[in-house]
């Protein structure tokens, strides 16, 4: 099948609380523009190249020292710059869809309103790290931190808990918040999907958005 050409591709980022059921809902994602004939890139934040993954080793599972929290923030620029110039604006640029788990609004949901850095700096960092790119889309999958949390204690027996899914309740408050917050300023680019729908639900909601950026 010949591939639909997009001129300037189509990026797609996917935010949420833990357990909001993000890589769920990317595999769906993929598998039905695939079908379409779409080129897709699935990847992550932080990680996608290899500087990247062994970036976010350090920042999910360091645990013999304290990551000071201006540290932390500069670690996933760094990540994310690579993963910009080596495998997002690449793929985009030969017109095919890239789809994230995790993007530039997890720094500033975690960084900015849970780790309360400044986020003028914050702001200044994208600018640099992004190169001027923004999703085109960026799908939050809400839930409640109590609903998280029970996601989160379910699957504890098969995936380590990293750092930021073991922190305190306060702090996944604000992150929530926090994603709200942005999606409520940035309406041309967020749609919030409720992640306590049935996953088939959840499916036609995200494929219905994106339909609309494909058109």
């Amino acid at each position: 099948m010949q591939h639909p050409y997009l001129p300037h591709g189509l990026f797609v980022t996917f935010e949420g609380p833990e357990g909001s059921g993000k890589s769920t809902q990317i595999g769906l994602l993929e598998k039905h523009l695939c079908e379409l004939g779409y080129e897709v890139l699935v990847t992550r934040e932080p990680g996608g190249t290899p500087m990247g993954e062994e970036l976010r080793r350090i920042l999910m599972e360091l645990r013999n020292e304290k990551v000071a929290p201006e540290s932390e923030l500069l670690l996933f620029g760094a990540s994310r710059a690579q993963h910009m110039c080596n495998v997002i604006l690449p793929h985009l640029e030969k017109g095919g869809v890239v789809l994230c788990d995790r993007f530039a609004d997890s720094t500033t949901a975690y960084q900015g309103y849970a780790r309360k850095l400044n986020m003028d700096f914050i702001q200044r960092m994208h600018e640099l790290t992004l190169y001027g790119r923004w999703p085109d889309l960026t799908l939050l999958l809400d839930i409640s931190v109590d609903e998280s949390e029970r996601r989160t204690q379910q699957r504890d027996g098969d995936t380590p808990v990293d750092r930021f899914a073991s922190e305190n309740r306060a702090f996944h408050f604000a992150v929530r918040e926090g994603f709200l917050d942005l999606a409520r300023h940035n309406q041309k680019r967020f749609r919030v999907i409720s992640a306590d729908l049935p996953v088939d639900d959840v499916a036609a909601r995200i494929r219905e958005e994106v339909s609309h950026v494909l058109r």
